[in-house]
């Protein structure tokens, strides 16, 4: 909507009709701004909300995400470790949850 409203604005600016002009003017008087002013705060606005938008999107249950990643390199270093050396196979699980979750956390942060 505000792409159409910043159309609408831009073309009564540019219109030779006497009351389109009339009309931006006393738009500039009461918002106590230029059109190029209304429009650039309107973009700007525009941004904001959809980086809000943006945001709100994300999944919010990042500790679950992080928890299935360790569990899955958790479970296949695991299962290896229980084939080559099975007295190490605790330890290896608790590496590979470790591995896992900061194999997770450390793509995240490139994104």
């Amino acid at each position: 909507m505000s792409d159409k409203l910043t159309t609408a604005l831009q073309e009564l600016s540019i219109s030779p009709v006497k009351q389109d002009r009339l009309a931006i003017e006393r738009l500039e008087k009461r918002y106590g701004a230029s059109l190029l002013e209304i429009i650039n705060q309107m973009e700007n606005y525009a941004i904001v909300h959809q980086s809000i938008k943006d945001e709100r999107a994300k999944p919010k249950n990042q500790l679950i995400i992080l928890c299935c990643y360790g569990c899955l390199w958790g479970a296949v270093i695991g299962i290896a470790t229980l084939f080559i050396k099975p007295s190490v196979t605790v330890a290896a699980i608790g590496l590979g949850f470790t591995a896992g979750v900061s194999g997770k956390l450390l793509v995240q942060r490139r994104e």
